[in-house]
Order: structure tokens, then sequence, then C-alpha cells
């Protein structure tokens, strides 16, 4: 009868244990959640960027129709044409949110007014404005 060779399996084999598995997909994960709130952060800049561009575009738009009116005609006085403006945004992507517009004519002289356009918006409870300043002369 012929005995068979013993082999001894030793503890020094090639391969990952489930320790080290479980450890690198921990690992991994952390690293893909701080990608995931990187990315949170970016769109939100986007985000606050697109609406200070349309607000920016709103107030010259505005402006442009209070300089296009004779100078007799910017009245000093509050009426119809001066009252707050609710203008709904543009951005797409389903973001509903809109701006406020508010002009104002103060006269410097008699020959000269100060147009004003203030357009405001909030994001997350902040609010934001800007504002467009021009004079206007005879």
């Amino acid at each position: 009868m012929q005995l068979l060779p013993l082999t001894i399996y030793s503890s020094d084999n090639k391969g990952f244990t489930l320790i080290e598995v479980m450890v690198a997909m921990v690992i991994l994960t952390v690293g893909l959640l701080g990608l995931l709130q990187s990315v949170n952060v970016a769109l939100e800049h986007n985000l606050k960027n697109q609406l200070r561009d349309e607000a920016v575009q709103i107030g010259e738009n505005r402006m442009h129709e209070l300089i296009a009116k004779p100078f007799d005609n910017l009245s000093t006085t509050p009426g119809p044409g001066y009252s707050p403006l609710r203008v709904d945004s543009n951005i797409r992507g389903g973001y509903k949110e809109f701006f406020t517009v508010e002009r104002t004519v103060d006269g410097l002289s008699t020959d000269s007014r100060e147009l004003e356009v203030v357009v405001r918006w909030s994001l997350k409870s902040i609010a934001t404005q800007h504002l467009v300043k021009y004079t206007r002369t005879r």
C-alpha cells in the first residue's frame, strides 16, 4: 500500500478575507458620501449664480424701460407704474421661484432724476437683492 503525500496548507493564502472586504467597502462608502456632498455644494452654488444672473437681467431690462420713457413722464410720486412687480423665474429643472421688482424715481433737481430698480429674491430663506441705479438728466 502506497501512502499519499500529506499537503499542509499555510495561512499565507493569496486573497482577501471577509473583514478586509468589509473595511474596503466602508472606506469606499465614506469617500463616495464626501463626493456626493461636494456635488450638492456645487449644485447650490450653481443655482445661486443662476438666480443672480437672472436678477441682473431683470433689473437691467426694467431700467431700460425707465430710461426709454420721456424725461417729463418720470414722476417722482408713486403711481401704478411703480408698484412692486412679481416676475417668475425661468430656471430649468423645476425650480419655482419669483423675483420682486421695485422701481423708484427721485428728483435730484428740476433737470435730473435718479432712477432705481431693486430686484429681490430668496433662496433657502436667505433674502438677496440686486440694485440698479441711473441718473438721468434733461
